[in-house]
């Protein structure tokens, strides 16, 4: 087994446990045995959970890769994580403003496709609200934006839609329930196991009768 194959297990490892039990009730152990790896390994490849949490959001974003890291990875610049995130962002927000030429079902496809990938990460920092104030406070402010732009596209596919971004709202809420809290956050954990097409083309499905 290569170090990208122990990073991407790790990365699932500890992304799961950093929201269930939380952050600061996981040790360094319990992400070793969860990833079925030595926890030798885990300090060989990060000089600390910090430096593990920080790889996690990094790997999360675009381009997130360690090409070239030098092992074990230390802690980011917590400024160049904001900077990278608020960057992010920004360019999901701008991709979202251009959708207007595409069908309802291709925005939501996007939708989907956008929470299945930051799904855990936008539910470690629910759960962990103050292990990066900053992050935590863009990702607030993108969840208002959010409900702001798909309510507005949800009204060009109704133009009569009352309250858009409450609709907005409630279609954002309703696809990352099913694409991460159901999946991450619930007692129900053979969601975990469930088709990924089949489980949301149901919920494609309830979004269709209700805009369209």
């Amino acid at each position: 087994m290569d170090d990208n194959e122990k990073l991407a297990r790790i990365y699932a490892a500890a992304s799961e446990l950093f929201i269930q039990p939380g952050y600061h009730d996981t040790q360094m152990q319990m992400i070793a045995q969860r990833a079925q790896l030595a926890v030798g390994t885990l300090y060989r490849l990060f000089s600390s959970k910090e430096a593990l949490l920080d790889h996690v959001f990094l790997t999360t974003l675009p381009a997130g890769d360690n090409a070239g890291a030098i092992y074990p990875l230390q802690p980011v610049d917590p400024r160049e994580l904001v900077r990278r995130t608020e960057a992010t962002y920004t360019a999901w927000n701008r991709q979202l403003a251009t959708e207007t030429a595409l069908s309802f079902d291709e925005r939501l496809t996007a939708l989907f496709t956008a929470f299945k990938r930051y799904g855990r990460y936008f539910l470690i920092l629910e759960h962990n609200p103050t292990v990066n104030p900053a992050l935590t406070a863009l990702y607030r402010q993108q969840r208002q934006a959010l409900y702001q732009q798909v309510g507005e596209l949800l009204r060009q596919t109704v133009p009569d839609l009352k309250d858009p971004q409450r609709h907005g709202m409630v279609v954002v809420d309703l696809v990352f329930w099913w694409c991460a809290h159901k999946r991450y956050d619930s007692f129900e954990t053979e969601m975990a196991h469930a088709d990924d097409e089949e489980m949301l083309a149901v919920v494609r499905e309830v979004l269709h009768r209700c805009y369209q």
